[in-house]
């Protein structure tokens, strides 16, 4: 999920228009808000990814490919993890 903010957005290197441009967003922007349902799709893709690198009917390269791509997935989502705010329970 993007929260556009121009002068933080990645995608906005040399462009000089004022939206963002999700064909150019960058996992390391600032302007990037994901939930904890975002990240929950993640581990659930790479799942799907590894299941396909480890089939004997893909070629090594991609089965290599789709392999990092799960990692990469499984990366995002140890980030949020980590770096999620937790609601803080009321205090009595």
């Amino acid at each position: 999920m993007c929260v556009y903010t121009r002068d933080r957005a990645l995608c906005h290197r040399l462009d000089v228009t004022d939206a963002p441009r999700l064909d150019r967003c960058q996992p390391s922007c600032a302007n990037i808000a994901r939930t904890d349902h975002h990240a929950d799709q993640f581990l659930q893709h790479a799942q799907v990814l590894e299941k396909q690198a480890t089939s004997e009917a893909v070629p090594g390269p991609l089965a290599d490919r789709l392999a990092r791509r799960a990692e990469q997935l499984r990366e995002l989502a140890n980030h949020h993890e980590h770096d999620r705010i937790h609601p803080q329970e009321p205090t009595s």
